[in-house]
């Protein structure tokens, strides 16, 4: 078979010809299928029985390039391998957070899987200000479980650097290298401004030597730092959610990269809402900004605490320790300590350049998006900057989250 274009013309033939596809519909007589038409980078679509909205999927397929900009943008398949074997492992080590994958094709880039009706995506719920109860404790289960056991304190040696050979997802990484750490500090056409935004402070960012060295140093520790395997591009639109459960979705940027990439994009988001939220003077907006706030900081300290427990537990269970024998007693824990002081540091400046470049890059984020406003939204890009700058700038001296004052932004 070669590889051809799905559509909704010819979508259930070539689902009625799938034995693990066929098994999930009664019948395909009432079958429709609906185009979802907001994805940037790939084709997907929802097929439902008309007669029982239970019998349905969600297929996604990659085109040769990116989808929104078209064929003269062109851009290898291979990012849905990465996908697919991003779900593979994620669902082994914690299934209750990814959807069911029922069918695959490299050949086709096609993914069938599980279609979450019941859930939304989380950016769409942080904007109408619903609390989420379990949103912390399920992304810290999600992060502590995908990165431990991608690591080297739960892999052979060899399996870990068989795995990172395996993850390479070098068009989808130099994608970010571009548009996370790159073009939003150097005044690149692709940019986009909001025209209220002052050019002062633009200037303080992309014309502060010292704030793109440090940027630099973040790129380059994501280029070179394979610590887990991660999902790449962790952000509010990457979670499907209601009361009851969370879902992750979307790992085609999945690569073997630095443990705070992944906790730092989902933070930044989740403080881009926090701005979002913070300016309104009515007591429920009060309310849920200082219930994100307790959610950025339940999801650290859940995730420390639940990455040092599988450590622990690991080293008991496999009768060995990264660091080999400790004869003081007390070496294996400064090690622990030293490691997650490291990657903090790493989470802080990550979210720094997510918040950056979702202000001054052309990837925009609806949270600020919504308001018509461009000078109310210039007070809070200039606010979510000024935060965005002092947390990369000071990222090695921070111990945790409560440096957090916002109004000092």
């Amino acid at each position: 078979m070669e590889y051809y274009q799905l559509n909704q013309a010819n979508l259930i033939h070539y689902l009625q010809s799938l034995p693990e596809v066929q098994q999930k519909f009664s019948s395909f007589d009432h079958v429709e299928v609906r185009e979802i038409t907001d994805g940037n980078m790939n084709y997907a679509f929802i097929v439902t029985n008309k007669l029982d909205a239970n019998q349905s999927v969600f297929v996604k397929q990659a085109p040769p390039y990116i989808k929104v900009l078209g064929e003269e943008w062109p851009l290898t398949r291979q990012r849905m391998v990465a996908e697919m074997n991003a779900l593979h492992y994620q669902s082994s080590v914690c299934p209750e957070m990814v959807p069911k994958v029922y069918y695959q094709s490299e050949v086709l880039s096609v993914l069938i899987m599980q279609n979450l009706s019941n859930h939304a995506i989380l950016r769409t719920e942080l904007i109408q200000e619903r609390c989420l109860p379990r949103l912390a404790e399920d992304l810290s289960t999600f992060l502590a479980e995908t990165l431990f056991y991608s690591s080297d304190f739960a892999l052979p040696s060899a399996d870990k650097k068989a795995m990172v050979s395996k993850s390479s997802n070098q068009d989808m990484c130099k994608i970010t290298e571009d548009f996370v750490f790159t073009y939003p500090f150097e005044h690149h056409e692709m940019n986009d401004y909001n025209p209220a935004l002052s050019q002062s402070v633009i200037d303080s960012i992309q014309k502060n030597p010292n704030v793109r060295a440090h940027i630099a140093q973040m790129k380059y520790t994501f280029m070179n730092k394979p610590e887990a395997l991660l999902h790449g591009d962790l952000h509010t639109s990457s979670v499907m959610v209601n009361v009851q459960q969370t879902f992750v979705i979307d790992p085609e940027f999945s690569f073997a990269g630095p443990m705070g990439f992944d906790i730092g994009a989902l933070i930044a988001n989740l403080y881009l809402n926090y701005f979002s939220h913070a300016h309104k003077s009515s007591a429920g907006s009060v309310d849920y900004s200082q219930w994100l706030l307790q959610t950025i900081d339940d999801l650290w300290y859940k995730f420390e605490g639940k990455f040092l427990s599988l450590w622990l537990e690991h080293e008991q269970s496999d009768q060995s320790a990264f660091m080999g024998k400790d004869l003081t007693g007390d070496s294996h824990q400064a090690f622990r300590h030293a490691f997650l002081k490291q990657l903090l540091s790493d989470t802080l400046g990550f979210a720094a350049c997510e918040m950056i470049r979702r202000i001054l890059g052309v990837a925009k984020v609806a949270d600020f998006m919504q308001f018509e406003d461009q000078k109310l939204r210039a007070t809070l890009e200039t606010q979510a900057l000024k935060m965005a700058t002092t947390m990369l700038l000071n990222r090695q001296s921070y111990k945790n989250f409560d440096f957090i004052s916002m109004s000092r932004f």
